[in-house]
């Protein structure tokens, strides 16, 4: 089973209490709830009237829930996610919620993105792209953005040390453990795995001018655990005169 499998089969088994289990997760981590959270990356984003938006592994539709909710003017807001598990269980919420018909959920994979070229006037990704291969997920992201388009990212962070092999083997070692008596083999398996994925600001910085971006904005917010990485929000912005590479 691959990399992706293990996301699929994990996700799958957790998209009923998945928020429940955010929060959960989060307030032992960093000390916040899984709003909170979400609110750290909202925040960040300059809405205007009739926009298109993306939210990459949408899950349980949080974020395209959360802008309805705030009476955010957006034309169109899709959620994609490559678990239909997590998506039906946001689909199920929606309809409870109206079924607003702004929201559209699509089941892909972030790593090849299902829309043509300049689609989309904010793209979000929020607690997922360590579980995901970042340079695939930067290509796809910028072509699927218009020109003067923004590119918003929240999720954990990760340190210089980290990058030394025995010290790598041991984190990973200790989210297998963890998650393995939390959750299950699946859990741990994809955690395990994700460590690798995990960057540090200075690394966001790099990879995403590398894709073209420009008017990187990258900042850590403080972590309330001594112990824990203190996680990462990021904006990057593509270029009205798209770059060539």
């Amino acid at each position: 089973m691959n990399e992706q499998d293990h996301i699929i089969e994990t996700f799958s088994e957790m998209a009923s209490r998945y928020e429940s289990l955010m929060n959960s997760e989060l307030n032992r981590l960093w000390g916040v709830s899984y709003l909170d959270f979400i609110q750290e990356l909202i925040n960040e984003i300059d809405f205007s009237s009739h926009q298109n938006i993306l939210d990459i592994a949408t899950g349980i539709a949080f974020i395209p829930q959360y802008l309805t909710d705030q009476k955010i003017d957006c034309h169109r807001v899709v959620g994609l996610d490559i678990t239909f598990e997590m998506l039906s269980n946001a689909k199920e919420q929606i309809n409870s919620n109206g079924n607003d018909p702004n929201i559209q959920l699509i089941c892909a994979s972030a790593h090849a993105l299902p829309f043509r070229k300049h689609t989309f006037d904010i793209v979000t990704c929020c607690l997922a792209t360590h579980h995901m291969n970042v340079d695939l997920l930067l290509k796809n992201t910028y072509s699927s953005l218009k020109p003067s388009g923004k590119f918003h990212v929240a999720d954990v962070g990760g340190s210089k040390r980290w990058k030394v092999g025995i010290i790598r083997a041991l984190i990973k070692a200790i989210a297998f453990i963890y998650f393995m008596f939390a959750e299950n083999f699946s859990r741990a398996q994809a955690e395990s795995e994700a460590i690798a994925n995990i960057l540090t600001v200075d690394e966001w910085r790099e990879v995403i001018q590398d894709q073209g971006f420009v008017s990187i904005k990258a900042r850590e917010l403080k972590s309330k655990r001594f112990w824990a990485p203190n996680p990462v929000v990021i904006e990057a912005k593509k270029p009205i005169m798209e770059v060539r590479r």
